[in-house]
């Protein structure tokens, strides 16, 4: 039987479990064992459209000085490109000429504050964003020790016993690496690289047990996955994988929020495989999600989206020109549980076809 993923919030800490669906076409997850270990995380979140980086008024430059420009400056995709477009070479370091061994080693606190600029740094520790206003730009996330299951970063605060704190300002991760190599695969099996809300653009993340994770995400702050590529996800024991997930997204207190996966390549190839996009209303509701220009790769349904835990996905809900490689169990699939909707927009996607213009191969059907 073919097993699906549940996620479980303790402590701070994602912890991936195996679920068993009810039938292949129409998985519905029943949470089973996790582990799970704590870390530092927190909580309400302030009004906000968009995770900015912050003006130059207010940062604290964690440089160290300037950074020394590499002699062979690399290629960057050019804006806009789309996932199928995206390569190692030209997303995260790669694309500026660096690579984490040629970075200095970042010495500031793992949990920086307000207003901080982290920038040309090899960063060998886990770091708590929960403080906000915070940017990380061309530097390497490589940490070499972490608790089993936790996530490398995460803007999450303090926690209680059922709920983390949210941060209340902006985070943003550009043109960086995010890396788990150094680190066993049973550590990071049951780990995301990123955890919790914020904009991460043009990132090279690999050697992890999932990617993105857009998991309490508060009620006011809205999220941004552009350009990143994941890839190289690793695995252990009874976990299972996603190259990026959606967990919760509510819209009671700011109904004009968005979450965005726009242009990425997601591969989830670990060979115990959730898939490279998985939306399920785990830890509340989801709404005014957009997917656009992807593409998923790997095993598992490469994009799913499921009505579950009491809680549901809303009505604007968006996959627009994505590409698929349609391995695992297919492309894509939904779990309505009673809503009566699927996705509002369902338009124009694509198995992949490398060969064909604009990689448009056999269409998608609507799942």
């Amino acid at each position: 039987m073919k097993l699906r993923l549940a996620v479980l919030l303790t402590g701070g800490v994602i912890t991936l479990a195996a679920c068993s669906p009810t039938k292949a076409a129409q998985p519905t997850p029943v949470a089973e064992s996790t582990s799970a270990t704590s870390t530092t995380s927190s909580s309400s979140a302030a009004p906000s459209s968009s995770s900015a980086a912050p003006t130059s008024s207010t940062t604290k430059s964690a440089t160290n000085g300037p950074v020394k420009p590499p002699a062979n400056p690399g290629t960057p995709a050019p804006a806009g490109s789309p996932g199928w477009k995206l390569t190692q070479g030209n997303t995260g370091l790669a694309a500026h000429g660096l690579n984490c061994d040629s970075l200095p080693v970042y010495t500031g606190p793992g949990s920086p504050g307000s207003g901080t600029v982290i920038s040309g740094k090899r960063i060998e520790q886990s770091l708590t964003l929960f403080a906000g206003n915070i940017t990380i730009e061309k530097s390497c996330i490589r940490p070499n020790r972490l608790d089993e299951a936790a996530p490398l970063v995460t803007t999450n605060g303090p926690c209680g016993s059922n709920s983390c704190q949210v941060t209340g300002a902006p985070v943003t991760i550009r043109d960086s690496n995010i890396d788990g190599s150094k680190l066993s695969a049973s550590t990071i099996a049951k780990s995301c690289a990123f955890l919790g809300v914020g904009t991460l653009q043009r990132n090279y993340i690999t050697g992890m047990g999932s990617g993105i994770c857009f998991y309490n995400t508060g009620s006011s702050l809205s999220g941004l996955a552009e350009g990143n590529y994941v890839r190289g996800l690793r695995t252990a024991g009874d976990a299972h994988n996603d190259g990026a997930t959606v967990r919760d997204f509510p819209l009671d207190r700011n109904a004009g929020r968005t979450l965005t996966f726009r242009n990425n390549r997601i591969d989830c190839s670990t060979g115990q495989d959730t898939g490279a996009l998985f939306i399920q209303t785990y830890g509340g509701d989801i709404d005014n999600v957009t997917v656009e220009g992807n593409l998923l790769e790997g095993g598992g349904y490469q994009l799913g989206l499921e009505s579950s835990h009491g809680n549901q996905y809303g009505r604007n809900m968006k996959s627009i020109n994505n590409r698929f490689t349609g391995s695992g169990w297919g492309a894509a699939y939904v779990t309505a549980n009673g809503v009566g909707y699927k996705w509002a927009v369902w338009q124009d996607n694509f198995l992949l076809d490398p060969n064909a213009p604009d990689a448009k191969g056999k269409a998608a059907g609507t799942p």
